[in-house]
């Protein structure tokens, strides 16, 4: 039997300059806005993360969660994702562990590859070594999770047999995303749950989802016990025509930085996009409650979702 889907907030913690509200005071505002969304009944809130750019965008995830942590008591706490090649392991796992044990076992770990060129420079990471590092990491935080021991001798990293504590108390999950094929199937392998990346309308959730479903069927899992979290735009309004307006500027800003990043440095600059460039019909869950409310009931039936999750805060 298929679980009832829940639903969750998505912070980056980041604004378009001019900054409009000095970054104090904004990381306040969202962390008010964080226990009104449990007093709301939201089930989770997750934290995305990236490096030195202008816009503010949260750099230092645990931190927050362990702020979140602190200020709540109910709502689950997850990074969606965390950037795992860019991050030592261990310390990976040494944070967590606190952090699910100071907040009663409410955090997930959700990881992803990372892309962006300049962030694996200026941290030394050799971004090729992405695949291995990402499948390393993950062995080295269960290992020392579930035994206790940082013992471990692979491709990226070798570390001597010493104790690792405090360990968990719980399986602390570990959710995966990811866009390649290959990607995909490694989420599936080594993870607890699937956290999609921004799919904006219908047809690209059923797309994606078909890809990990067939993974999920060579790996012998079902959507049962591989949860299927959709991270995506949610805006409602009081008519689809003043939803989309209020809120494309942001999405707008958000595909133009992702873009931005995405180029290497001697690839041609992405075209900067303006709302006016955003097609209404490319975003099925922007609009009226009814509208929203139709799109994920028929999304449900194809796609067996866990949980949407949908960003706090617009950056502009």
């Amino acid at each position: 039997m298929n679980q009832l889907p829940t639903f969750g907030v998505w912070y980056d913690f980041r604004q378009a300059r001019p900054f409009p509200i000095p970054y104090r005071q904004f990381y306040q505002e969202a962390l008010e806005e964080i226990v009104y969304a449990e007093q709301l009944g939201y089930s989770d809130c997750w934290t995305t993360e990236h490096h030195f750019v202008d816009d503010g965008y949260l750099p230092s995830q645990l931190v927050v969660a362990g702020a979140i942590a602190g200020r709540t008591e109910r709502i689950k706490i997850g990074t969606n994702v965390l950037l795992l090649p860019l991050h030592h392991p261990l310390r990976v796992a040494e944070d967590a562990a606190v952090l699910d044990l100071a907040s009663g076992g409410r955090f997930t770990l959700g990881v992803g590859a990372g892309y962006v060129q300049f962030e694996f420079e200026t941290l030394g990471v050799e971004r090729t070594h992405r695949p291995s590092l990402m499948e390393e990491g993950v062995q080295v935080i269960r290992q020392a999770w579930d035994k206790g021991k940082i013992g471990f001798s692979g491709k990226r990293w070798q570390f001597p047999d010493l104790p690792f504590g405090p360990q968990p108390e719980r399986r602390i999950p570990i959710y995966l995303g990811g866009m390649s094929p290959a990607a995909l199937r490694r989420a599936v392998r080594l993870g607890d749950g699937f956290l999609a990346g921004n799919p904006t309308n219908l047809e690209l959730a059923k797309n994606q989802y078909s890809a990990i479903a067939a993974a999920m069927k060579a790996e012998g899992k079902t959507s049962e016990d591989f949860p299927y979290v959709l991270s995506t735009t949610v805006y409602v309004g009081d008519s689809p025509e003043q939803a989309f307006q209020d809120v494309a500027p942001g999405i707008a800003y958000q595909a133009s930085r992702y873009a931005e990043w995405a180029s290497d440095r001697d690839a041609p600059r992405p075209k900067q996009l303006s709302a006016g460039d955003l097609e209404p019909k490319q975003f099925s869950w922007i609009g009226t409650p009814e509208d929203i409310a139709q799109n994920l009931v028929e999304l449900h039936r194809e796609v067996p979702y866990r949980q949407v999750c949908f960003w706090g805060v617009s950056p502009a």
